[in-house]
């Protein structure tokens, strides 16, 4: 019933958000509410900013989860139903995936893995769209897995594990090897004059 022009607009336009989704399941979902908080603390200005506006979504885990799968789903079936009536079955089929896989997963997740805080922060917005759009459904789900799974803590790291998170990111944190050894003896609950760089 569409235009041709009005279908490959409207593909590619679906495209654009299966990839928005993808990316923003690995970038969203991989921080979790602890990072966030260290980050709205102890980031540049804009992380900082970001942090702040992404907190009260990512709180609802599971809704957020919910919505973003269920979102890229309803997006990839729409999009292959539209090829479809442009092509012949098999091509649509094919197209649809390599299209899916290359711009709606691969290079969107590549992006987001990187720079998932600023992705998320910027389309804030259409995420609270389809939180609304898929509420009949994300949300029912959203509570049985709230309620099965508990509430999430988050990552949580003992002495032992943050000790050696230190040592193993020295070179992206830019702390000298002393403050590294400061660092370690503190958390072996070494007084500060008995530690020996």
């Amino acid at each position: 019933m569409m235009s041709l022009w009005l279908q490959i607009l409207l593909i590619i336009m679906l495209l654009c958000l299966s990839g928005l989704f993808a990316g923003l399941n690995l970038g969203l979902m991989s921080l979790d509410k602890n990072e966030l908080k260290v980050i709205s603390v102890s980031g540049t200005d804009s992380e900082k900013m970001y942090a702040r506006q992404i907190e009260p979504i990512r709180k609802k885990g599971n809704y957020l989860l919910c919505t973003i799968l269920l979102s890229n789903v309803m997006i990839n079936s729409t999009t292959t139903v539209l090829l479809d009536q442009l092509t012949s079955g098999l091509i649509a089929v094919i197209t649809s995936t390599l299209s899916i896989v290359i711009l709606g997963d691969i290079i969107p997740q590549a992006i987001c893995s990187r720079h998932g805080l600023a992705v998320g922060a910027k389309t804030i917005f259409i995420t609270y769209f389809f939180m609304i759009i898929t509420f009949p459904l994300s949300y029912p789900i959203s509570k049985i897995l709230d309620w099965l799974l508990g509430d999430e803590i988050g990552q949580v790291y003992d002495r032992q594990k943050l000790m050696e998170f230190i040592k193993v990111t020295t070179d992206y944190s830019h702390l000298e090897p002393d403050e590294v050894s400061c660092h370690s003896c503190h958390l072996k609950g070494i007084k500060k004059h008995d530690c020996q760089p």
